[in-house]
């Protein structure tokens, strides 16, 4: 270790050069804000700036000093030395506790120690960044020093009292510049309107040109104290940071009234994440992965800090054996500041998934706002890995897919097979016929389902399942009518033989009945009873009217031909049908009409006991009760009235003083209080401008506050009209 102090030495003077570099790029700096503290506040001013200047450049250069550790000193000797062998490291450590080739090799390097001692690390002088900052200091120096005093300004009007008595003062000049806070990154711009949309948080400064020159001047705020305006040769100048939307205008001892003016906020946007990579928010696991990469993209308005928050949560267990545990990692995002993406691949066993677990990700951005930075937690993103159960051996009998009932309607069947005729050239032959036959089996099940509601059969026995063929979905039958096409309807099957009818059996759905015990032989009613069952009963025999029964009839004859056309693999010849089911099916829809009862007048019997006899009493109707009175209209609504034009005639002028309180009060309910103050102060200024009347009273019909739509309770008949409301009884 006595060799050491050997190298401390050009590190010492490396640190040195590193001070001494960044005290002479930082004194023009110090020179500069001593400038400006003397002109803005004097000699305080000029010591406090100095004091703060000196005290951030003793902080930089230290900070600079510091980066020139040991680990840079190994890293220069390594660099500069090809004798040290990239060995370096070893003259550190401590010599006990290396043994072997580190041993030996650290006492080949203390050997070489004097050409180390003369090397010199020193860096560089910043030769260009010295010559840049003392030429801009300087000349931003002469140029505060030589900038015109304030203070000696403002008595001109003063002394000079014959410009002032030259007339009204008029407004000949006005410029407003916009400073943008500098995280925005957005550049200072300079307009003459005087309304303007500004960054929320930025320095407005009004430059106000006034001939001739009046005593004084300023801007004034409805709802807060005026700003002066300050004279710095011949413009008045004033300035003010936004943080909320206001009005004002510009004040001067025999000026003219202006209009108010508006300044607008525009708001800094919380940051917009989107997830990228995967395309979907819940992910299943492929056999056989280990990695997973997830991609967030985060923009703002202004721009997003480099560095975001992940927070991962980790899901493992089933059902009340769940163990959930969260954690946050730091990532860093590529790309612009506006729109940065965040790219993280995980290890999914250091991350400890396995089966039966759910690794939840989500981005939490946060955006370059000075104060008040703004922070969101974007769209989480799931990595499921199912769990490993499985059917047992044996046990896959016992398994039933569970599918939805899908069922095509009538006129989703003429669509395919205009389809399919259109595609015939680009298919073959066994392709084509095996579509069409699926088209058929479509059509046969949407017939079977028309045709239980007349009473029919499903074919294949209650419940049964159609399979139709090509790509046509499992439709299993069902009871119910899921189509579009027309009401639920049933068929009366034709009669059927015996022998055909010896399919059925107790259970297969139908209503069978029980046999008379005494029927004669050959009875047609014995028969049906003891050896099938009748369709055309219940409730199918009385939901419909007979023509509408024949419709639906027709409809199935229809379809029962489409189908056999269909199957056939002939979707030409199938279509005529078709189309003659959907208008049977559309007529049998609208052919249900709804008949009411015609109910003539039931006028209360005349008392002929108090006919011809004079008798008045309970006739002639009293003094009408005075109508309620109605509460009174609100500020708003009386201006509106007064606002109305009346050609010819002039209306009452409107209350704008109670109308002002008004809005002020109701600004929070008002969409844009702002907008109707002005209205009603320009209003006030120019009362005979038609235009500016206008514009209020169309302000005023959307903040009017709309009557809440209850129902007005009835008042209580006197005696006589309860008598009479009685007698209507």
């Amino acid at each position: 270790m006595t060799a050491l102090p050997l190298l401390f030495e050009p590190q010492r003077r490396a640190q040195w050069r590193v001070l001494i570099d960044t005290a002479a790029i930082g004194l023009s700096g110090v020179m500069l804000a001593g400038a400006l503290g003397w002109r803005l506040f004097g000699a305080v001013g000029l010591v406090m700036l100095v004091i703060l200047g000196l005290a951030a450049l003793v902080a930089v250069g230290a900070w600079r000093a510091r980066r020139l550790d040991q680990g840079w000193l190994v890293r220069s000797l390594d660099a500069r030395l090809p004798g040290f062998e990239d060995s370096s490291a070893l003259l550190f450590a401590d010599a006990r506790a290396l043994g072997g080739f580190r041993s030996l090799q650290r006492q080949r390097l203390e050997a070489r120690l004097p050409e180390a001692a003369r090397l010199d690390l020193r860096p560089a002088w910043s030769g260009r960044p010295i010559a840049v900052a003392w030429g801009a200091a300087t000349l931003l120096t002469v140029a505060v020093l030589a900038w015109p005093a304030a203070q000696g300004k403002t008595a001109e009007p003063a002394s000079r009292p014959t410009v002032a008595s030259a007339g009204p003062p008029v407004l000949t000049d006005l410029k407003l510049r916009i400073i943008p806070p500098a995280y925005t990154g957005l550049p200072v711009r300079e307009q003459t309107q005087a309304d303007a949309s500004v960054p929320e948080g930025s320095r407005v400064e009004w430059i106000v040109g006034l001939s001739p020159q009046p005593a004084s001047a300023a801007l004034s705020f409805p709802d807060s104290p005026p700003l002066p305006l300050l004279r710095s040769g011949e413009p008045w100048t004033a300035s003010r940071v936004v943080a909320q939307p206001f009005l004002y205008r510009i004040e001067a001892p025999g000026l003219a009234r202006q209009r108010l003016a508006r300044v607008d906020v525009v708001a800094d946007a919380p940051p917009a994440i989107r997830l990228v990579e995967p395309d979907s928010q819940l992910v299943q696991i492929t056999p056989g992965q280990n990695r997973w990469t997830v991609v967030f993209e985060a923009s703002d308005d202004y721009g997003v800090l480099s560095s975001g928050t992940l927070r991962i949560t980790l899901a493992k267990g089933e059902g009340e054996n769940v163990v959930v545990t969260e954690r946050t990692r730091a990532i860093a995002g590529t790309g612009e500041s506006r729109r940065r993406r965040f790219a993280v691949t995980f290890d999914l066993a250091a991350e400890g998934m396995e089966p039966a677990s759910d690794m939840i990700v989500q981005l939490i951005a946060t955006d370059n706002r000075a104060r008040g930075a703004q922070r969101v937690e974007g769209p989480s993103v799931i990595l499921r890995w199912p769990s490993s159960l499985g059917l047992a051996d044996g046990l896959d009998g016992m398994a039933q897919s569970v599918l939805p009932a899908y069922f095509r309607s009538q006129r989703q069947i003429i669509i395919d097979a205009e389809a399919l005729i259109a595609q015939r050239t680009r298919l073959d032959r066994e392709t084509f016929v095996s579509r069409s036959a699926g088209l058929g089996a479509d059509q046969a099940s949407l017939r079977n389902r028309y045709g239980q509601f007349m009473g029919g059969e499903t074919e294949g026995g209650p419940g049964a399942l159609t399979l139709p063929t090509s790509d046509a979905p499992v439709r299993p039958a069902a009871p119910a009518l899921p189509t579009n096409d027309g009401p639920p309807t049933r068929r009366a099957a034709p009669a059927v033989a015996p022998e055909l009818e010896a399919g059925h059996t107790a259970d297969d759905g139908h209503d069978h009945g029980q046999a008379p015990g005494g029927g004669f032989f050959g009875s047609a009613v014995d028969v049906l009873n003891e050896y099938g069952h009748a369709h055309d009963s219940g409730d199918a025999a009385t939901l419909f009217d007979p023509g509408t029964r024949s419709t639906l009839s027709q409809a199935l004859d229809a379809m029962w031909a489409s189908e056999r056309s269909l199957r056939l693999g002939e979707p030409e010849g199938a279509l005529p049908h078709a189309y003659r089911a959907l208008d049977l099916l559309k007529e049998a829809q609208q052919a249900t009409r709804i008949f009411l009862r015609r109910v003539g007048s039931d006028l209360p019997p005349v008392d002929m006991s108090r006919r011809l006899t004079g008798d008045r009493d309970d006739i002639v109707a009293g003094a009408l009760t005075p109508a309620p009175e109605r509460p009174p209209e609100s500020p708003a609504v009386a201006a509106w009235r007064a606002l109305e034009d009346r050609p010819g005639r002039a209306g009452p002028a409107p209350d704008l003083g109670a109308l002002d309180r008004w809005v002020r009060q109701n600004g929070g309910r008002i969409a844009d209080p702002l907008a109707l103050t002005a209205a009603i102060d320009t209003v006030r200024s120019e009362p005979t401008c038609l235009d500016c009347r206008r514009r209020l009273r169309a302000l005023l019909w959307s903040a009017i506050e709309r009557p809440s739509a209850a129902i007005q309770r009835r008042d209580t008949p006197p005696q006589r009209g309860r008598r009479y409301l009685e007698a209507l009884r």
